[in-house]
């Protein structure tokens, strides 16, 4: 099997135009498309019974995130922590962390910290930081070493 790249990173949600709005907002992604699917194929592919959903393709960069929200019965509160085993998050590359977290923070961020500057190891000078999306998702940005490093 060859792997050329990554498509996209699914992320489910409990309110697409929420979520599309603040990704507009936040981000300034705009869905490629937004569609709905059901029907016993779709139920079968996906592992959800009598699945219905919406969902959307944002392009960032070469990939993709697709947004997905169910009409079936689901929890729609998010539970896991970083920690948790299936806890995903989705990263952005920024050029200047600072420049990207004050924006953030001035559009509503809601920020777990301040950027953390990496001193030492196979990190060393790069930043990050993670925000929380409104599902409690989080969100990551992120900013190569001076050299590119680790991007």
């Amino acid at each position: 099997m060859e792997i050329t790249g990554m498509h996209h990173l699914g992320l489910t949600v409990s309110n697409l135009e929420r979520s599309l709005e603040f990704y507009k907002r936040m981000f300034d992604l705009e869905p490629a498309f937004v569609a709905r699917g059901d029907g016993e194929e779709l139920s079968r592919a996906v592992g959800v019974p009598q699945a219905k959903l919406t969902f959307a393709f944002l392009q960032l960069g070469n990939g993709m995130v697709e947004l997905l929200e169910y009409d079936n019965d689901r929890r729609t509160q998010y539970g896991l922590r970083n920690s948790d085993v299936g806890a995903p998050h989705l990263c952005f590359d920024v050029p200047d962390i600072e420049a990207a977290y004050q924006e953030l923070l001035a559009k509503g961020g809601d920020f777990y910290s301040e950027p953390l500057r990496i001193a030492d190891g196979p990190l060393a000078g790069c930043a990050f930081a993670y925000l929380r999306d409104p599902d409690g998702l989080t969100l990551e940005i992120f900013q190569k070493a001076a050299d590119g490093t680790h991007g």
